[in-house]
């Protein structure tokens, strides 16, 4: 379990406190001494950062008091901004960690899981929505972020600067590598990454964005520098996202100048959105499609090993250069406003469009329908979550919840208590009647195959068993969602 303190939600949307910015020679978070020694614990190691933007750097560090390498995210001041970011990033690293168990079990829902799931039922049939509500409310999006191990704070563990050093940090596990240099090393090397690998970063890119709109969150600020791959306690490479302060609440309404996104990534709407608030003035509103736009232009640079407006046009980098760098030029080519669009009418090229067809159909059609420029056209994040190219990942997650074709090596049942003890043991999952359902029709459909394959090799012919007349009703959804195939690509488990 992380060893953060107790778990608490921080007042994040309250007006932080007026502490004036250091001066530039006292801002010692960007440029810490290596070597120092943070909350007598955390060494700050003399290698270059893992990341830094503007507000916040990485390090590698060295827990002394658990011998194990970490990672440090240090910030740059101790202004409002950056305190307001500092207390949003603990806020919701923290709400993920008491939301779920160590062992990936939710503890409780949440206002914005039932209204994604609300939203999810007006767009797929009853049958499927059945049992993809049962799995969406059991999926445990806290292997989706970096785990948390402390950070500086008061004595009453409100996030605070760190009183011996002034410092505000975040304490996390350490990320074998950025996904950023995961893709330079396939650059130079000239080979690309494997359909497996692919898979695994979409899907983590799906359940990153699905799983901060369940806590009402939406971040348009990630990047593949700030997703990491870290190894799962089962040995499973899991990417993670490391850097949380671009976070803002669902549909909010912000000023133009404090719309905090990753410029390359930015949809289409919110660049429209931006450049109409410079002119007319309000508030540009940020909605849980823009998320999806961004997380399916990161999934495509995976792809081609490029951006993707690098793909589409030779005189992007040039362009880039010269007019590109005024932001209101770069929207307006985004939104498609000026003479040199940027095409986000179609952002997947017609080469690419066939060479990711011979790779996948599913992965092609589910990033033709993120890449959407009508937003009422594009997929919800949930849909995306549900779509039959991550069919193998939803099912791993349910075989190893339930352990599918493994031996179990404690026959004690939870609820039940072990010999010599008194107590039984706690149940930390609960699951619906209609998972569980599914599940026993997951493991008698693999003892069926299982008994028929050692028929054939016995030379013995086999007989399956003759099924109930009428399947039980909580199994219903699964059965009659099986082996169908919407347009849009959402199946069920």
């Amino acid at each position: 379990e992380a060893r953060a303190g107790p778990t608490r939600r921080a007042t994040i949307d309250a007006a932080p406190p007026k502490v004036s910015e250091p001066e530039a020679g006292a801002v010692v978070a960007a440029r810490p001494d290596r070597g120092v020694v943070l909350h007598d614990r955390f060494r700050i190691s003399r290698e270059p950062p893992l990341f830094q933007d503007d507000v916040s750097v990485i390090y590698k560090a060295r827990d002394v008091q658990e011998s194990e390498e970490v990672a440090v995210k240090i910030y740059r001041g101790t202004g409002p901004l950056s305190m307001q970011r500092f207390r949003r990033s603990v806020d919701a690293l923290l709400t993920f960690r008491g939301r779920f168990t160590s062992r990936g079990g939710r503890v409780e829902s949440s206002a914005n899981l039932d209204l994604l799931l609300e939203e999810l039922r007006s767009s797929i049939s009853l049958s499927d929505y059945g049992s993809a509500h049962s799995f969406l409310s059991q999926m445990n999006f806290r292997s989706c972020f970096a785990e948390i191990i402390t950070y500086s704070h008061d004595k009453d563990w409100n996030p605070a600067p760190d009183p011996e050093t002034g410092l505000q940090f975040i304490a996390m596990e350490l990320g074998e590598i950025s996904l950023k240099q995961r893709m330079s090393e396939c650059a130079n090397s000239q080979t690309t990454m494997s359909l497996q690998e692919l898979r695994a970063i979409h899907w983590a890119l799906v359940t990153i964005a699905c799983g901060l709109q369940t806590e009402g969150y939406l971040d348009l600020d990630i990047k593949p520098s700030t997703l990491f791959r870290c190894k799962g306690a089962n040995g499973r490479a899991l990417w993670k996202l490391f850097d949380l302060d671009g976070l803002v609440k669902t549909d909010s309404q912000v000023r133009c100048q404090e719309v905090v996104y990753a410029t390359e990534y930015a949809p289409p709407e919110l660049a429209d959105a931006i450049l109409k608030a410079q002119r007319e003035g309000g508030r540009v509103a940020l909605t849980r499609s823009m998320t999806v736009w961004s997380a399916g232009m990161i999934a495509l640079e995976t792809v081609a090993l490029m951006p993707a407006y690098d793909l589409k046009f030779s005189w992007y980098q040039q362009w880039k250069e010269k007019e590109g760098k005024n932001a209101t030029s770069f929207l307006a080519s985004v939104a498609g406003q000026q003479s040199r669009s940027l095409g986000t009418d179609r952002m997947i090229p017609q080469e690419l469009h066939e060479a990711m067809g011979s790779i996948s159909e599913d992965m092609r059609g589910l990033l033709e329908h993120m890449l959407v420029k009508d937003v009422g056209h594009r997929l919800g994040i949930a849909q995306c979550l549900l779509h039959r190219y991550f069919a193998g990942e939803r099912k791993a997650i349910l075989d190893a919840r339930w352990r599918i074709n493994e031996e179990p090596d404690d026959p004690t049942l939870p609820g039940e208590a072990k010999d010599g003890e008194s107590a039984p043991r706690e149940v930390e999952d609960v699951i619906g009647p209609d998972i569980r359902a599914y599940i026993k029709a997951q493991i008698a459909r693999n003892q069926a195959e299982r008994e028929a394959e050692q028929a054939v090799a016995n030379g013995q012919p086999y007989m399956p068993p003759v099924a109930d007349a009428e399947p039980p009703q909580a199994l219903v959804p699964a059965l009659e969602s099986e082996g169908k195939a919407k347009a849009s690509g959402c199946v069920a488990m």
